[in-house]
């Protein structure tokens, strides 16, 4: 016996061991990705021209942007930092690619549309080999922090795995923390009493300088899995934004609209970004795949492409919040669009998430225009960093006379990012094969 806690002892003490070695190593890394952002220079803005975010005492919203000028919205998606010893070539090439386009689009202020890290193990599931995610959330700070670009998050699934050290909370204390000038994140509303609350939830008026609310962005947790077990995350069985947001955003969109002196059912007209696509844009995909891409109705067809992997189970390109369960109705999942949408409020203009990262189709459906932003990842998908087609980022013009438009950007054909610097990057083809439309 006394021979069997010895060994047992020493597999321990080898464990514990092995374990602050690698805790040290990506530490070594993570300082080594910090130090190359600080090798950039920051994006040059003329001050004269700075929009910047007003702090608000409203019991809706703690943060507005207060402008005449046109607005320029960035939507960046799947960042996938992994911030560890087996992606830190790869975070290097995200870090760069990002920071160029920040220099060369000069966004106003920037929406991260979830999964801005990848704090998994690694090489078994493609990621930095940290599960430090707090310690990689960090380094996304620090990027903003340093190019002096205004930013606020949503969450995605992998923000906080279950085998991640903190949770979602913690890690939205973290995006709130004073220390971070450029973070505008605030958690206006959250469904505290859930099993698995959702944490990022924040509106976001856009004025003019004499006080006319022109627009609301709605920034949603569309939450990550049904719950925390590692079942869920193996089945990819994805959680939903909860009745409670949806009831939150409708409440609060109701009061603003009443606040600025709109009436006789009239509401102020709402872009929503979430990280996983509701329920919808698989009905749209559904649609439209049905009639040749052609418009029906509901549906329109308008640019980019579906190119995620078919997975016969169940039985698309689209992993909508839900998707294990609400193959037979995918509108049904939430009560998002039923309640913003035309039948409800008919306030929302557009929606804009991530999380399949080579879909970049955007489509209107029922009037709304959906879509599907460019992303960054180089990390999770193998062999991804060499893809360039539907890679960049999705920018929001929003204007004052309400011509509002929206172009999705790509990091090398647009945005001066170049197509050699790290690997040798394709921009003849899509990821996978057999994307729709070819």
């Amino acid at each position: 016996m006394k021979k069997v806690i010895k060994v047992l002892a020493w597999i321990v003490g080898i464990i514990v061991l092995l374990w602050a070695i690698l805790m040290a190593v990506n530490y070594g890394f993570t300082t080594s990705l910090r130090k190359y952002i600080e090798s950039f220079e920051p994006v040059n803005y003329q001050d004269a021209d700075r929009i910047t975010p007003t702090e608000e005492n409203n019991p809706n919203y703690k943060v507005s942007f207060v402008t005449d000028k046109e607005l320029k919205v960035m939507v960046l998606t799947d960042l996938h930092i992994g911030g560890g010893c087996w992606s830190h070539n790869k975070d290097m090439k995200t870090i760069y690619e990002v920071i160029t386009m920040l220099q060369n689009a000069k966004p106003d202020f920037v929406i991260l549309n979830g999964d801005n890290i990848f704090a998994v193990p690694g090489p078994v599931y493609n990621g930095g080999g940290t599960l430090n995610n707090k310690m990689v959330a960090k380094t996304v700070l620090s990027l903003f922090e340093h190019e002096q670009v205004y930013f606020t998050t949503v969450f995605g699934n992998h923000d906080t795995e279950v085998f991640d050290y903190y949770n979602r909370q913690a890690m939205a204390n973290l995006y709130m923390d004073e220390q971070y000038k450029y973070c505008f994140f605030n958690q206006d509303f959250t469904d505290s009493d859930a099993a698995m609350p959702s944490i990022t939830n924040q509106i976001i008026p856009i004025k003019s300088s004499n006080g006319e609310i022109r627009k609301l962005l709605l920034l949603l947790d569309s939450n990550a899995y049904v719950d925390k077990s590692i079942k869920a995350v193996l089945d990819w069985n994805y959680d939903t934004i909860h009745d409670a947001q949806v009831e939150w955003a409708e409440a609060a969109i109701k009061d603003i609209s009443a606040q600025a002196g709109l009436s006789g059912g009239k509401y102020i007209d709402t872009y929503a970004f979430f990280h996983i696509p509701v329920g919808e844009y698989e009905m749209a995909y559904r649609e439209l795949v049905n009639n040749n891409l052609k418009a029906t109705t509901d549906t329109k067809y308008v640019s980019g492409v579906w190119d995620e992997k078919v997975d016969q189970e169940l039985g698309g390109r689209i992993w909508f919040g839900g998707c294990s369960s609400n193959q037979d109705n995918p509108a049904g999942a939430d009560k998002l669009f039923e309640t913003l949408g035309p039948d409800g409020l008919n306030c929302l203009k557009g929606c804009f998430c991530g999380h399949d990262h080579v879909n970049n189709a955007v489509v209107e459906y029922k009037g709304v225009k959906l879509t599907y932003c460019n992303s960054i990842d180089n990390l999770a998908y193998t062999d991804v960093d060499k893809s360039g087609t539907q890679r960049g980022c999705t920018m929001l013009v929003l204007r004052r006379d309400g011509t509002d438009t929206m172009l999705q950007r790509n990091a090398y054909k647009d945005l001066g990012v170049s197509d050699s610097k790290f690997v040798d990057i394709y921009l003849d083809h899509y990821f996978y094969d057999g994307a729709i439309p070819q």
